[in-house]
C-alpha cells in the first residue's frame, strides 16, 4: 500500500500514524523498508578502504540515478575480509518519511536488520537465518555468533519458480548453503513458502514460522489477534526499544 501510485493508499496511512501519534503521544517512527527498493551488495574490504573504488561501485550499481540522491550505508560482515552495502534511492525515502512529518524523528529499517533486532531481544546464539517473505520478493539474512553473516533478497513473479532461483543464488552464495541451526520465517505466505522451500535448506536447522506470542517471546495481555503474527512480526521487532 504504501508503494501505491496512486497515492489513495498512502494518504490513508498517513492519517492513521497521525491518530496514533496524537493517541499515544508518539515521537518516533521506525519504517520498515521494502527489500526491492534496495540495493543489497557484498563488497571486498579492499574496495571500502579506496574512496575512488568506493564511488566507482557505486555508481555501476545505481548506474541513472544521480549520486546526490544516493544514500550509501556500509555494515560489517562476520568475515572481515568484505563489507555488506545498503543502497537507497533518496526520493523513496523521501516519500516515506512524509508519514512522520509530525513525529520527532523517523528511520528505515531494512529487512535484514530484522535478524539484528532479533538477535537484541531473543539473544538465540550460534547461527541462524532469517527468511522475510514479501508479495513479489523473499530477503534471505544469515548471522553466525551475533554477527551479520550475509543477506540478499530474490525476486519472482510465481512462488512455484522460487526452487530454481533458490539454487541459482546459492551457487554464488556460499553462505546460504551454511549451517543454521534455526531457521526464522516471517511474512506473507509464510506457509507457502516453508513448504516450497524447507527441502532446500539445512537438514538440521529448526525451521520456525513467527506466528505466535511464545515464538517471538512477547508477552500481551491480548489471547487472540485478528491479523497473522507472522505477518506482523518486524513491526513487533521495530516498536521494541533497546538500550
Amino acid at each position: 500500500m504504501l508503494l501505491d501510485e496512486s497515492g489513495q493508499h498512502f494518504r490513508g496511512i498517513r492519517q492513521t500514524v497521525a491518530q496514533l501519534k496524537q493517541e499515544y503521544n508518539i515521537r518516533q517512527l521506525r519504517i520498515h523498508s521494502f527489500p526491492t527498493q534496495e540495493c543489497w551488495t557484498t563488497v571486498p574490504k579492499i574496495v571500502y578502504d579506496n574512496a575512488d573504488e568506493r564511488e566507482h561501485y557505486i555508481k555501476i550499481l545505481m548506474s541513472g540515478t544521480d549520486r546526490s540522491q544516493i544514500q550509501a550505508t556500509w555494515y560489517n560482515l562476520s568475515n572481515q575480509k568484505y563489507k555488506f552495502l545498503l543502497l537507497r534511492d533518496k526520493t523513496y525515502q523521501k516519500d516515506l518519511h512524509q508519514l512522520a512529518s509530525d513525529t520527532a524523528t523517523a528511520d528505515l529499517i531494512s529487512d535484514f536488520e530484522i535478524g539484528s533486532r532479533w538477535i537484541q531481544h531473543a539473544n538465540p546464539g550460534g547461527s541462524f537465518m532469517t527468511i522475510g517473505c514479501f508479495k513479489d520478493c523473499i530477503s534471505i539474512t544469515s548471522f553466525i555468533l551475533g554477527k551479520l553473516r550475509g543477506a540478499t533478497y530474490i525476486k519472482f513473479d510465481d512462488l512455484q519458480d522460487l526452487p530454481y532461483f533458490w539454487l541459482q543464488y546459492t551457487k554464488e552464495l556460499a553462505w546460504m548453503r551454511g549451517l543454521h541451526e534455526k531457521i526464522y520465517v516471517y511474512g506473507m505466505e509464510a506457509f507457502r513458502i516453508i513448504d516450497i522451500l524447507e527441502p532446500f535448506w539445512d537438514d538440521s536447522g529448526v525451521v520456525t514460522k513467527m506466528d505466535s506470542l511464545e515464538k517471538i517471546q512477547i508477552q500481551a495481555d491480548e489471547a487472540t489477534y485478528g491479523f497473522s503474527l507472522e505477518k506482523a512480526f518486524p513491526a513487533m521487532m521495530l516498536a521494541l526499544d533497546y538500550h
